[in-house]
């Protein structure tokens, strides 16, 4: 095959295979559905996930506020992204901006480091779905009784009562082959699947805040809860997590600036808003104009997310209790250890509602049924983007050819998404059998959830950070693609007020921590790099870099000129 350097012939083929047939709306789903994972029903559980004090100010937790301030940023990612996309209307979203203005090997890391990061994400959510339909079962068992669904905590679960070892690992390839299911579907039956489930999930949202405020009373929680949590109360529960419950903060602005607590608060939201902006990444399948499509599935679904993480889940642990759903959701992590986890479950929103007001336990149980199925539904969204991913990286020559190539059925990559899901599988194996050395995966060679949810966090700053390079730098770097793109004149300003903010957050919740974890007289050093994921993050980085080095020989053996082929943006 001849390389020539008239273009003709320069990637691997002459279109992508991909068809336009995804609409505005599909698009908007399309980011819901990436983003919300668990926290339909468990958002209140991320209060303290980050292990920091967690204050509050007028309306608002710490993570509300949080959610808000990260909303006005990505704003500014919004931008960029639209502006970046209407002149490079491929799939591969950020890969193809940062291959196309930095370089080829800054572009691969950033997107080798988020597909692992979201394989990750999808490990984590996977056993979250069984955790959420055990929760379903309980909340049945509360309002309609019954010795099977009482017992509800029981299923999926090993001797120990854990989703862990053969049962969590079966019970979990079980809800991958659904996910296989649903994401092979043709390219218009899956978005049109995703939509309908995503906008099921959406209603759910609205009857959850409107009922579950209208509809309970927190004295009937606090009067009800003892009898199922063998008489331990609403008041104990909120004490045990005292170490982390300050109260309400006298100093707004100098926490809202904190170096050393705000920022892992901002992590966090970070994690739960990864996926607002992945309609980018299939650009190449959206139809009609692509800046307006991008614009309203960026902003729509950012405009959800921000509702979602502050006023939905911060008014109603307000009016149930916050300092005890707080508390149970630093129980739930691990963080408290002197009483037992609250009905054996994270405080999922519906759980708690159904405690407070059993008459309606059919509604909630439907609830908490949306709840299972968003992170269900995160899944098979992931694979799609990644698969594009994968295209783009076959299309550049980063990976072999047979990678992205495309199915005439499907018309979507088959390889790249066999490949994720067999990837996704090896992370399920990880989490559920202790064959990892305990001193990568303390403390018994398993993944643990909070670890791969940190390791998610590291593995996608450059994700985070490269739109802002890439925006300050493609008037210097690339004028012919800039000339046509919208608020042309201000990207770079757009570039510099987005990279404040992953910058702030990476370096005081990141390099910072681990600057003086690696640098104190302490015996603890390297359990600090392993407990946090940052080992698990070199490594696969260190994986990333030698399929990168392994296929840069393979071009120039074959003679691959590169430098032309990331002059030219890859074939529609």
């Amino acid at each position: 095959m001849a390389e020539s350097g008239t273009g003709k012939r320069l990637f691997v083929r002459q279109s992508s295979g991909l068809v336009r047939d995804v609409s505005v709306t599909n698009a908007l789903f399309f980011n819901i559905a990436a983003f919300v994972g668990v926290g339909l029903t468990l958002y209140p559980a991320f209060y303290s996930l980050a292990f920091v004090p967690v204050w509050r100010f007028g309306p608002f937790s710490e993570y509300g506020w949080a959610a808000i301030i990260t909303g006005i940023f990505c704003v500014i990612l919004a931008l960029i992204f639209a502006s970046l996309t209407s002149v490079m209307p491929r799939s591969g979203g950020d890969y193809v901006f940062t291959t196309r203005i930095v370089g080829p090997f800054l572009g691969w890391l950033e997107s080798w480091t988020l597909v692992i990061a979201s394989i990750a994400i999808m490990a984590f959510e996977v056993p979250l779905v069984l955790r959420n339909i055990q929760i379903t079962g309980r909340i049945i068992g509360i309002g309609a009784g019954g010795h099977f669904f009482k017992n509800a905590n029981n299923w999926f679960t090993n001797s120990s009562g854990e989703i862990t070892g053969w049962n969590g690992l079966i019970w979990s390839l079980v809800v991958l082959a659904v996910i296989l299911g649903i994401v092979l579907l043709p390219t218009r039956r899956f978005h049109k699947v995703v939509t309908i489930m995503a906008g099921i999930g959406v209603a759910s949202f609205v009857l959850m805040f409107v009922f579950g405020l209208l509809a309970t009373h927190p004295s009937d929680f606090q009067h009800n809860l003892p009898k199922y949590t063998n008489g331990v109360t609403a008041d104990q529960i909120a004490k045990s997590g005292s170490a982390i419950l300050p109260g309400h903060t006298n100093s707004f602005f100098s926490d809202i600036f904190s170096r050393t607590v705000f920022p892992f608060m901002l992590g966090i939201v970070f994690l739960q808003f990864i996926g607002f902006q992945y309609s980018a990444y299939i650009s190449g399948e959206v139809r009609g104009n692509v800046k307006r499509g991008v614009s309203i599935a960026l902003l729509g679904a950012l405009l959800v997310g921000v509702i979602a993480n502050s006023v939905y889940v911060d008014l109603f642990s307000n009016h149930i209790g916050f300092n005890t759903t707080t508390a149970w959701g630093y129980n739930y992590w691990g963080g408290v250890t002197n009483i037992a986890l609250p009905l054996g479950q994270p405080p999922s929103m519906p759980l708690v509602a159904v405690i407070a007001n059993k008459t309606l336990w059919p509604l909630w149980a439907l609830i908490s049924l949306a709840g299972a199925m968003f992170p269900l539904l995160l899944c098979p969204v992931y694979v799609n983007f990644i698969s594009r991913m994968g295209l783009a990286w076959s299309l550049d020559r980063q990976l072999p050819e047979w990678f992205g190539e495309v199915n005439e059925r499907m018309a979507a990559p088959l390889n790249a998404i066999l490949a994720t899901i067999g990837l996704c599988a090896v992370f399920l194996w990880w989490q559920n059998f202790a064959v990892l050395p305990k001193s990568i995966a303390p403390p018994d060679g398993k993944l643990n959830l909070v670890a791969t949810l940190w390791f998610s966090i590291f593995m996608a700053a450059l994700t985070w950070i490269m739109p802002g390079v890439n925006a300050i730098l493609i008037r210097f770097r690339r004028p012919d693609l800039i000339r046509n793109a919208p608020y042309k004149r201000w990207l770079w300003v757009l570039g510099v007020g987005w990279l404040v903010f992953p910058l702030w957050i990476y370096w005081f919740a990141a390099v910072k921590p681990i600057y003086d974890n690696l640098t104190n007289s302490g015996s603890g050093r390297l359990d600090y790099l392993n407990n946090s994921g940052i080992t698990g993050t070199l490594v696969f980085t260190a994986a990333g870099l030698v399929i990168w080095g392994i296929m840069k020989i393979v071009q120039r053996s074959r003679g691959v000129d590169t430098s032309m082929l990331f002059a030219e943006i890859p074939p529609d």
